[in-house]
């Protein structure tokens, strides 16, 4: 049984900055400078929610006018098989579109008026020299004359220029802390520090201080507590020990007792039984 994946400190920025309308204009205009009489009124965020546990991304997608983006954050490791997360999320993403739409058939001769989509990779991690666009045509069919392609445009370079650039900044000064400080309030303290002292996010970051660290410093306990989790569940191989596990990490809030259940394959029902039960019989 594998811990349960949580969101780092850097998906929480990600995601909380881009989901706001005027940070979410300032991303389209780095990627469209053409563009200039884009409003917030034209940005509909259609980002998939949860995602922490349940989906394979944890992403951002809105429309602007007749345009789809797409974006996905790739971390620690670079690997062209984001391109296929891209894919199931832009398929999430249609069905999605096509439901709010009541009027929609795609059973209908006509052709639905599907927004032009675009895709983007923010890359964050030390891997240097990346692409700049992989295709799964190109990178996973070897241009043969394949049925479908997805190409996105690769991001990874640092920038005071536009808040891409100054996202990825902040991600770096962020790893660096934790290299330097551990996973410690210290290291979100200072990541925010170096980054408005910079001019990196500093309207963000000087608006949502204490609400960017208190995130971090809880990211930082449930990634601890998941990783005591995943330790104590590969030293202890009976049932009970799992169950009393996944229980204390149901108290401490790091999962549901729905989510519990699901990984002992139980009911909630039998899972709280079975709890109570353990906890008894230690009583």
């Amino acid at each position: 049984m594998e811990p349960i994946p949580s969101r780092q400190a850097k998906d929480h920025v990600f995601v909380d900055i881009f989901n706001q309308p005027k940070y979410c204009l300032e991303l389209f205009n780095a990627l469209h400078p053409e563009a200039t009489d884009i409003t917030e009124a034209d940005i509909q965020n259609i980002t998939i929610s949860h995602v922490i546990v349940d989906k394979p991304y944890n992403d951002l997608g809105f429309t602007v006018r007749d345009k789809l983006l797409v974006l996905v954050e790739a971390q620690s490791t670079w690997s062209y098989n984001i391109l296929v997360r891209l894919l199931l999320y832009f398929a999430d993403t249609l069905l999605g579109i096509i439901k709010e739409h009541e009027s929609w058939d795609i059973h209908n001769t006509g052709k639905l008026p599907l927004p032009v989509p675009e895709f983007y990779v923010i890359y964050t991690g030390e891997k240097r020299n990346v692409p700049e666009r992989i295709s799964l045509r190109k990178d996973f069919f070897n241009d043969e004359a394949a049925s479908i392609d997805l190409e996105a445009r690769v991001i990874s370079t640092e920038s005071t220029r536009d808040i891409i650039g100054q996202y990825i900044i902040f991600a770096h000064v962020y790893d660096r802390q934790v290299k330097l400080y551990g996973r410690d309030r210290k290291a979100a303290e200072e990541t925010v520090r170096i980054c408005k002292d910079r001019g990196v996010l500093r309207e963000y970051l000087e608006a949502h201080e204490k609400e960017v660290i208190n995130s971090m410093i809880m990211l930082f306990e449930q990634e601890e507590a998941v990783k005591r989790y995943g330790n104590r569940m590969r030293s202890e191989g009976r049932g009970e020990g799992k169950i009393a596990t996944l229980a204390e990490l149901v108290t401490d809030g790091v999962m549901t007792i729905e989510q519990a259940a699901k990984k002992m394959g139980m009911t909630v029902e039998a899972f709280k039984a079975a709890a109570e039960a353990l906890n008894a019989t230690a009583s």
